[in-house]
């Protein structure tokens, strides 16, 4: 019993954090041995409750547990498929995947697959790359350059195809657009023969809560109208999830 307290005292603290919480603060506030606390948190992080950034070694709840703890944002963790991210499964035909941004991480917390024969990178609780992947440029592109470039200076821009992002200039050079045009789209950049549209979710505030992406084989859309219309679609749909947070555009 004692260690379910600790494991749920744990929880809140970091879910009431915003900016992540050490180790070292979480055994402070709750008066924990650090070596214990060292034990529950290495149980936590196996079972995808916890996300560590690379960067500063702080805790962020991880996918698992947003499906039970509600941002304070919101009326229910986006883990939790939204009707209309269905609906986009639905009309679409895709792979719908919602990614997160925990800590300095862009993670896969929602995935509704496709029932094409598709090989894609996208996994539920996966950290997608943020150099190469549609929907995490999505999340970088609403935060400071600074930050966003620190970033990807940390991560390896791996060559996923030839047609990855291979520095971190070319990566931020596409910031001003997605902010822009409000979505994002990835050509065989990280899965060969996929084509992926990507839009922002948002908080009330107008700050992007998570990215919202269909991956289709390239096939599905060899021409521009048809690509088109499935970007519309997308950003259709995660207008919509915003509009349930509570956003409302400056231009509507």
């Amino acid at each position: 019993m004692q260690l379910v307290k600790r494991a749920l005292g744990v929880l809140r603290i970091v879910a009431d954090s915003d900016g992540g919480v050490t180790l070292r603060e979480l055994a402070t506030q709750l008066d924990i041995p650090l070596s214990s606390m060292h034990r529950l948190i290495a149980v936590l992080e196996e079972s995808k409750c916890l996300g560590r950034s690379s960067a500063n070694r702080t805790y962020f709840l991880g996918p698992a547990a947003r499906r039970f703890v509600a941002d304070n944002h919101m009326a229910q963790p986006l883990s939790s498929p939204h009707p209309t991210v269905g609906e986009l499964w639905r009309k679409t035909g895709g792979t719908v995947s919602v990614t997160e941004l925990l800590g300095e991480q862009a993670v896969c917390t929602m995935v509704l697959q496709s029932d094409r024969p598709l090989r894609l990178f996208t996994q539920y609780g996966q950290s997608m790359p943020m150099h190469a992947a549609a929907c995490a440029r999505v999340l970088l592109a609403d935060q400071p350059e600074t930050l966003a470039r620190r970033v990807l200076r940390r991560q390896p821009l791996t060559s996923f195809t030839r047609n990855t992002p291979g520095t971190v200039e070319s990566v931020c050079a596409r910031f001003e657009k997605i902010r822009r045009c409000g979505y994002e789209t990835s050509l065989a950049e990280l899965d060969e023969g996929v084509f992926v549209a990507a839009a922002p979710v948002r908080f009330s505030t107008g700050r992007t809560r998570a990215a919202v992406a269909v991956t289709v084989p390239l096939s599905a859309v060899l021409t521009e109208t048809s690509r088109r219309a499935l970007i519309e679609t997308v950003v259709e749909a995660a207008a919509e999830v915003s509009l349930d947070l509570g956003y409302v555009s400056l231009a509507a």
